[in-house]
């Protein structure tokens, strides 16, 4: 059976006409803004909660990892769902579900309560992501779907970048459940906004894994899945060391830290739009080989960091990751989204949040255990060269565990004094030392999405009715 007979017995009409696209396009930015200003804000957070709670390191952590292994599962069951019972009625009970769960967390004053909250959170989340995305396809036509996507995805990015400077203002003027209080009345009006921009739509019922078998079989999908895992997996591990740098070894406080990474982040804002606009006319390929060639010059720069770098040092390279990062993003997003029929919009949306997560939790486990790697290999040969090992066997295996961690450590010698300062010196030189070949890991990683990028078709899609994943001309591909 070719692949346009099968779209057309799982096509159907959508329940309402399209009716007002640009207001639904700012529903769905508030509501994935606030689940974006929500995730990084947490970081800053943290320590606060640990006051009020009596966290430990590791309930802290389990604050943070509960929402992400949530959000991370449920993604691809909430796209089927939001395809099978309507994307705007998937949508909306996300964005409530958040709500209160925000609520439920700013009233928790005991951990494993608020951990339990966090966890339904990311369901939430998981529910609202992919009917977000769906309900953009389902309103704009093929013709505008781009400039959509490029505003959906600069509107996501900057949510992400101002994160921890918002919660920062907002922790130190009235406390921590301030920052969660605060998505109550933001998804309220998301919801109004909802209902009144768009109408519901919806397919067919059936299953979760032969729609997902179906999508992954057609190349303008898999092909940029593939090429967003490789991007997320730079992206994520980057910011994940970048922060470590700042506060570590610049010592910066976090909120600084996160001023310092606004800029880079913030440009996502600019190049989204322009890689939506480039990929409408000109197809997803020469975006995605822009934005890799962009991201591979910036990780190349980051990997020549020094302790004593700069902000232009650091921003310069960071803005054209950034700028690469909107461009290969949108473009690829835009392929995914244009090659689904229009009954399995919200399974093509979770099958690009989740290429997202995967990337993002390779990136940070690869990136940190390359750079773990190097500090434990060579921060013992630093220390004798510098010949401050005698007396301080105890402080240097402390320095190696704490630094593989994040965490510039400190020694048991007098806070002032000069072995204290030398061995801290030498500890932050390896650890930025293992960052750089981190960055040269991550550099390798996203040049493969040029070849990747080379198999993308050279146009988009005009409508759910042509062949998916062919070029005009071309033979229409067989479904196995």
């Amino acid at each position: 059976m070719s692949q346009s007979d099968m779209i057309e017995r799982t096509r159907i009409e959508p329940a309402r006409p399209r009716r007002r696209p640009w207001l639904a396009l700012v529903a769905v930015c508030i509501g994935i803004g606030m689940v974006g200003l929500d995730g990084t804000a947490v970081t800053i957070a943290s320590p606060h909660i640990a006051e009020t709670t009596g966290a430990s390191l590791g309930d802290l952590q389990w604050v943070a990892n509960a929402y992400l292994i949530a959000l991370a599962a449920g993604l691809l069951p909430a796209g089927r769902l939001a395809d099978r019972i309507g994307r705007r009625r998937t949508f909306t009970i996300g964005v409530v579900g958040f709500g209160v769960t925000s609520l439920a967390i700013a009233l928790s004053t005991d951990v494993t309560v608020l951990i339990l909250f966090r966890a339904l959170q990311g369901i939430a989340g998981a529910l609202l992501h992919p009917a977000a995305l769906a309900l953009v396809r389902s309103v704009f036509p093929p013709g505008r779907l781009g400039a959509a996507l490029g505003v959906w995805g600069g509107a996501n990015a900057l949510a992400i970048g101002l994160g921890p400077v918002v919660a920062g203002v907002i922790i130190q003027a009235s406390g921590w459940p301030a920052v969660f209080l605060l998505n109550v009345p933001i998804a309220a009006l998301t919801v109004v906004l909802i209902y009144l921009a768009v109408g519901e739509s919806k397919g067919p019922g059936g299953g979760l894994l032969g729609p997902l078998l179906q999508l992954i079989r057609i190349r303008a999908v898999i092909v940029p899945a593939s090429v967003l895992i490789l991007s997320s997996f730079a992206v994520f591990g980057l910011l994940f060391l970048l922060t470590l740098y700042l506060q570590n070894v610049h010592e910066f406080a976090a909120i600084t830290a996160g001023l310092w990474l606004l800029t880079p982040i913030a440009v996502v804002a600019i190049s989204a739009p322009l890689s939506g606009m480039l990929t409408q006319r000109y197809g997803p390929r020469w975006p995605v080989i822009a934005g890799v060639v962009l991201m591979v010059a910036g990780l190349l720069g980051l990997a020549q960091l020094t302790t004593d770098s700069g902000f232009g040092e650091l921003v310069r390279p960071a803005l054209l990751v950034g700028f690469g990062t909107g461009m290969c993003a949108v473009a690829a997003t835009q392929s995914i989204m244009g090659a689904a029929p229009d009954s399995m919009t919200g399974m093509a949306s979770a099958i690009q949040q989740t290429a997202s997560q995967i990337g993002g939790i390779l990136g940070i486990g690869l990136m940190g255990w390359m750079m773990t790697t190097r500090v434990n290999s060579t921060l013992p040969d630093r220390i004798t060269e510098a010949g401050l090992s005698q007396g301080l066997g105890t402080e240097l295996r402390m320095g190696v565990s704490e630094v593989t961690q994040g965490v510039v450590p400190e020694t048991s010698a007098p806070d002032s004094g000069p072995i204290a300062g030398a061995v801290r010196a030498v500890v932050q030189i390896v650890f930025v030392d293992g960052m750089g070949v981190a960055f040269l890991l991550a550099t390798a990683v996203i040049a493969l999405g040029v070849p990747l990028a080379m198999m993308l078709r050279r146009r988009v899609v005009e409508s759910a009715e042509e062949p998916l994943g062919t070029e005009k001309g071309e033979p229409e591909p067989e479904t196995p």
